[in-house]
């Protein structure tokens, strides 16, 4: 689904497109992002970027996000809330800020809930999740590709009532 674009104080939040994968590229081919991502392989070459952009992002509700200097990262639903962010930008609370204009936007159409989860040790992700009002889920293993290691994740959960709650 192509998203529409939307907007917070700081971000512009739109679909990505092929014009993203060399950002994208540069963005995830570093440790300190790819480190807490299951699905990338290591090291992230432009074709897994081009990959991605036409082959994964037509099968969810992705967001390119953009401070205002062009692409940054990524936001999104498949099905789980999932989001990274290039290195450069951590610590700014813009992953926040794009979060709550997603879970928003997804609430706003729909009342399912919403899953989502982070690597035990990512407190930067938890305190994302925490802050829209997930809450935790139980764990599960997963393999990340980049080392080919099981990798134990937080997953979390946010229903449409503790979201209104929190936000209302």
């Amino acid at each position: 689904m192509i998203p529409p674009v939307l907007t917070t104080r700081r971000l512009t939040l739109r679909p990505v497109t092929l014009d993203d994968a060399a950002a994208m590229q540069r963005g995830i081919n570093n440790w300190d992002v790819v480190q807490w991502l299951t699905a990338p392989p290591f090291p992230y070459a432009l074709d897994d970027a081009v990959y991605f952009i036409n082959e994964v992002i037509p099968t969810m509700t992705n967001w390119a996000i953009d401070a205002g200097e062009g692409f940054i990262g990524t936001i999104g639903f498949a099905p789980d809330l999932g989001y990274w962010l290039d290195a450069d930008y951590h610590g700014q609370r813009i992953m926040s800020e794009a979060a709550e204009a997603v879970v928003a936007w997804h609430f706003g159409q729909s009342q399912e809930a919403l899953m989502s989860g982070h690597f035990l040790g990512n407190e930067a992700s938890r305190k994302v999740l925490q802050k829209q009002g997930f809450v935790d889920n139980g764990f599960e293993k997963q393999l990340q590709t980049a080392t080919q290691e099981n990798v134990t994740v937080q997953r979390m959960e946010l229903t449409h009532e503790i979201w209104a709650a929190c936000h209302g």
